[in-house]
């Protein structure tokens, strides 16, 4: 066999390529490489990707990486070697590089770019079912060691629920009719602590071996907050459908008592009309009047509430006698209704009717007093239930329960939100404006209390509020009563009010004191009146034309800086008091005002 021959058949793609005259000669191997035949410089520079310089002799054995393109559109990745081997002839030969991705994943320099990544990272090598790498933060994340990771399938390390999704995803992935695919998955750790990740998964193919990567980043921290949006997002719309409703209810809940108030004064004017029927549309219009002040009063006081305008005044608290007013109250309203199925329980955890605590009557009676109505309202037979024992950790604790409807237990929690009501909101049966449990749990709190519901759906109720048994408390002055010798012929009140039916009504009110009354109609007549008058005290209308009843306290305050002067406000707003109290007032009454609360409250000033 010539020399010739000898090289066209060597086992490896080879030339020779004469610089002089820029011809090539190919062997077998080579022509195989390449698809065709070429005989130039030319023809070779055309098919290899990245270049070599073909026309000089190097000084000595040189070595590039090159990708050559071949006619099927495949290109492939070489090692070209080449050297002189006369002055005008090259020795080029071409070594097909296959790239052994199991061997660079066993080396450390390599993985080193990897490691410190802090995404979680998987690779496999498919058809030998052979784990080649596991970051180091995965196994952080998981617990797990690498040989354990390699051990356990991927429905193993998956949360349940998330296994069939990704089933789904693998199959499409197998059955090449995905390339890829993104998932967010659940993985278990060793512990049992799940984390949310998000998962991309690819198949590919080297040297005809197939490999699975998979790139997890951790997204539990996003999950949290998205969860949380998703809450608050909900708890908006919760309390966007409540406040719907309260606004939809509260024409009704309006109306309907304005509506008796209306229809029984007319019917007043009939000359016909006895004594008894009289008294009695006099009680339906009495009846309807506090409804109406109730709502708005519980309006007002949430919204004072809710600002961190009330502040609690402890003083002695007789609760038996609360009591004793609480059950006179709820028995009057079972007879309005006609409830007399219903059997009105009291049990008191110590019966002595001078037992006490220091807090605040008023509240307490308050809180009771919505849970009673409450009873009252969904219970048509069997019980109700109100009283109070001392329970551990120096606590007192109070509670109201029935044999009524029932609250379902996933509407439990809503009951204490703001315009929150168990059941259908709409219905007849379940009027109301959803603010009496609202106020009770925030007067629980303001209390330093809890409060807590215990119910089944048709087995009944029991609220319960404990509140702390306080020994130190600074005392405020109770309301003297409005009974006894109210005999103040001798005394002169001051009545600041631009409104005529409202000086009416307080002369009316006052009338039995035999107090001796002045009336204002403004501001600048009141300091007129009582620089040429002896009062004893003034009743003050904060609404006033020209004067408003600010400016004008301020100003008799500088005359007199002790002359007691009585706020009446109808705003009740949450700052409204204490402006009254910053402009020199000694009390502030609300309006309506009723008889009993204004004869006691001059009395505490005028005796």
């Amino acid at each position: 066999m010539g020399q010739d021959q000898l090289f066209y058949n060597i086992p490896i793609p080879a030339l020779i390529i004469n610089i002089n005259n820029s011809r090539i000669s190919p062997n077998k191997e080579c022509n195989d490489l390449f698809g065709r035949e070429i005989n130039t410089i030319d023809d070779l520079n055309q098919l290899i990707v990245k270049g070599v310089d073909f026309g000089t002799i190097p000084q000595k054995k040189s070595k590039k990486f090159a990708s050559i393109k071949h006619p099927t559109g495949i290109t492939k990745q070489v090692e070209i070697t080449y050297a002189g081997i006369s002055n005008e002839e090259l020795f080029v030969t071409f070594n097909e590089f296959q790239l052994n991705i199991n061997q660079i994943f066993r080396n450390n320099d390599f993985l080193n770019i990897f490691n410190d990544a802090p995404v979680g990272i998987i690779l496999k090598n498919i058809d030998f079912d052979e784990t080649l790498y596991v970051s180091p933060y995965l196994l952080s994340k998981t617990g797990y060691s690498f040989e354990e990771i390699a051990a356990l399938s991927w429905e193993e390390l998956t949360y349940d629920e998330d296994i069939p999704k990704q089933k789904s995803l693998l199959e499409k992935l197998n059955n090449n009719s995905l390339d890829s695919y993104f998932l967010e998955k659940r993985l278990l750790s060793k512990t049992g602590k799940i984390y949310w990740f998000s998962e991309f998964v690819r198949i590919f193919q080297i040297n005809n071996q197939k490999y699975q990567f998979v790139l997890l980043r951790d997204i539990s921290v996003e999950k949290e907050i998205e969860t949380e949006l998703q809450r608050a997002k909900h708890k908006v719309e919760e309390a966007e459908r409540l406040k719907s409703a309260f606004l939809d209810n509260l024409p009704h809940e309006i109306r309907t008592p304005l509506h008796a108030i209306t229809g029984f004064t007319s019917l007043l004017s009939d000359s016909n009309l006895s004594v008894d029927e009289r008294q009695e549309y006099v009680k339906f219009i009495q009846d309807s009047s506090n409804d109406i002040l109730n709502l708005m009063d519980n309006i007002i006081e949430i919204a004072k509430l809710e600002t961190n305008q009330v502040k609690p005044k402890k003083e002695k608290c007789y609760i038996n006698s609360i009591f004793d007013k609480l059950l006179t109250d709820i028995e009057s309203k079972q007879n309005i209704l006609e409830k007399t199925d219903i059997e009105i329980r009291v049990n008191r955890g110590n019966p002595d009717p001078l037992f006490m605590i220091f807090s605040d009557p008023e509240r307490i009676y308050q809180i009771i007093s919505h849970l009673l109505n409450n009873a009252l309202k969904f219970t048509e037979k069997g019980f109700i239930e109100f009283g109070f024992f001392l329970s551990n950790n120096n606590r007192i604790a109070f509670y109201v329960k029935d044999s009524g409807i029932g609250i379902p237990s996933n509407q439990q929690e809503i009951i204490f939100r703001k315009f929150g009501k168990s059941g259908n909101i709409n219905t007849n049966k379940n009027r109301g404006t959803g603010l009496g449990l609202t106020l009770s749990k925030k007067l629980v709190e303001l209390l330093n209390g809890e409060i807590k519901v215990e119910s089944r759906e048709g087995e009944g109720s029991a609220f319960t509020f404990h509140l702390p048994i306080e020994k130190e408390q600074k005392i405020y002055i109770t309301k003297p009563s409005v009974y006894g010798d109210l005999n103040w012929s001798s005394k002169t009140i001051l009545v600041a009010e631009d409104t005529e039916s409202n000086y009416f009504f307080i002369e009316a009110f006052l009338e039995r004191t035999k107090v001796n009354l002045l009336w204002a109609k403004d501001g600048n007549e009141a300091v007129k009146m009582y620089k040429e008058n002896d009062i004893n005290l003034i009743l003050m209308d904060i609404m006033m034309p020209d004067k408003d009843g600010y400016d004008t306290t301020r100003e008799i305050k500088e005359i007199n800086s002790n002359i007691p002067i009585i706020a009446q406000t109808a705003l009740a707003l949450p700052d409204d008091e204490e402006k009254c109290y910053a402009a020199g007032c000694d009390y502030v009454l609300v309006k309506p005002i009723n008889s009993d609360d204004l004869i006691a409250t001059i009395k505490r000033f005028i005796i």
